[in-house]
């Protein structure tokens, strides 16, 4: 009876039914959520850069180019930016869930085109719709002016796109053929600026992301240009980009700050733009067709600066000849716009000072400004006063400068550039010159007085 039992126990036992499985449910837990990114290097100082993501591989991008669609886990990230070698910025990035983004670099430059940070935008990449085509404009080129696109029936597709922003979606019902071309111009106006070429159109279902990246400084070292990227196929195309028909003439001046430099003459294609200029003497206004153009500068018919310079249409630009006749160099800025008041700035040209303070007393007026640049402009009424120059670096070196009534009566309400010449071989003959810009034109060259200028250290 006792063996009956234990039978039957152990019958009962082995006759358990196996826990209830739903369906639903599996053995492996359910895949983390996921995103999609893609990395595109706009603009940079650098000819590539490195994205380095939290426990991820980093990925290297040429300038202009792009990555593949990476897939990542949606969540928190600690993001680097490098090139050659430098970290150029660190960030957070946060995926959500079932999200696609494009990583876009870009980099900032000041007025005389000299890179002065990298940025990274992250853009969300909308939805295709299958009865249009989908457009917007990305604007990352920071010192260029608000743009509109036009699209080639004439109608406005983007209305006035700021630097650092992008516009919204615009649908076109019907698709854009292949060669066709958009146009870009200031806001508000009906001149054109640039024609820009669709070699693959927009077809219908189709969603582009525009970018306005580079420099629209005619010497800048990342010219100005459009990148088109397909956000179906995840590819980067550089737009062709030429100046509109019809689009105004750009302008350019010249002045000589290269104290070891005999006289200059100046050309292009068209033929000679001003007279012969000397040491401390500066030119007329001249006009160049838009786009680029190819600029010669002679000593005794000897070319000493040669090269390429890309005008924005409409735009004028100072032009700085300085440094050695073994070693000129070439400072374009834009010229300021007027205002009811002086607008004024400072160029260190002075060959060997490497940076240079412009002191009003116990007050820094200018800080660390370096060679071969030049201050931001500002508003501000310039008073009869001495300024002390003090160099930064090679020993204790000063000199006061006099601003005085006629320099103060010249810059009244005018733009103005205070330059810094000469070289710090000889400190006797480093010099401070007052360029009255406003004053120039196509009949005049631009004013330039020399301010009394004396070593005091």
């Amino acid at each position: 009876m006792r063996k009956a039992s234990l039978w039957l126990l152990s019958l009962v036992l082995g006759c358990e039914p196996q826990p209830y499985l739903s369906p639903s449910q599996t053995a492996q837990a359910p895949p983390a959520p996921s995103a999609f990114v893609h990395f595109l290097v706009g603009s940079s100082a650098s000819p590539s850069l490195t994205l380095a993501l939290r426990d991820q591989p980093p990925t290297e991008v040429a300038r202009q180019s792009v990555s593949p669609r990476l897939l990542l886990p949606a969540g928190e990230y600690a993001l680097s930016l490098l090139g050659a070698g430098d970290t150029l910025l660190s960030s957070a990035l946060r995926l959500l869930p079932d999200s696609e983004t494009l990583l876009v670099a870009h980099h900032g430059v000041d007025s005389g085109g000299h890179v002065t940070s990298q940025g990274l935008t992250a853009l969300s990449l909308g939805k295709r719709d299958s009865q249009h085509a989908r457009l917007r404009l990305g604007h990352y080129s920071e010192s260029a002016p608000p743009l509109s696109l036009i699209s080639p029936s004439g109608d406005v597709l983007v209305d006035g796109v700021s630097s650092g922003f992008v516009s919204a979606y615009a649908s076109q019902p019907q698709p854009v053929s292949p060669g066709a071309s958009l146009q870009l111009r200031s806001p508000g106006q009906t001149a054109p600026l640039w024609d820009v070429t669709l070699p693959s159109g927009l077809p219908l279902s189709s969603s582009t992301t525009l970018l306005a990246v580079g420099d629209p400084n005619p010497l800048g070292i990342d010219p100005f240009s459009l990148l088109s990227f397909d956000e179906q196929s995840g590819q980067v195309t550089p737009l062709p980009v030429r100046p509109a028909a019809g689009a105004s003439d750009g302008q350019i001046y010249l002045m000589h700050a290269a104290s070891a430099v005999g006289p200059v003459t100046a050309q292009s294609a068209q033929g000679p733009l001003f007279g012969r200029l000397a040491y401390q003497q500066a030119s007329s206004l001249a006009a160049l067709p838009p786009g680029i153009a190819d600029l010669s500068l002679d000593v005794a018919s000897q070319p000493v600066w040669h090269g390429p310079v890309r005008l924005w249409p409409g735009r004028s630009w100072l032009l700085l000849f300085y440094g050695t006749s073994a070693m000129p160099k070439l400072l374009a800025l834009p010229r300021p716009e007027r205002a009811p008041q002086t607008v004024w700035r400072v160029a260190n040209l002075i060959e060997g000072l490497g940076a240079a303070d412009l002191l009003d007393g116990d007050e820094e007026v200018v800080s660390k400004l370096g060679y071969g640049t030049a201050t931001e402009p500002q508003l501000g009424r310039l008073s009869q006063r001495t300024l002390r120059l003090r160099a930064r670096q090679g020993g204790p070196a000063s000199w006061d400068i006099s601003f005085d009534q006629a320099a103060q009566a010249a810059a009244q309400d005018q733009v103005v550039t205070i330059l810094l010449t000469g070289t710090m071989s000889d400190k006797s003959k480093v010099s401070a010159l007052l360029l009255v810009e406003s004053r120039a034109s196509s009949a005049m060259a631009a004013p330039v007085l020399s301010l009394p200028t004396m070593p005091s250290l």
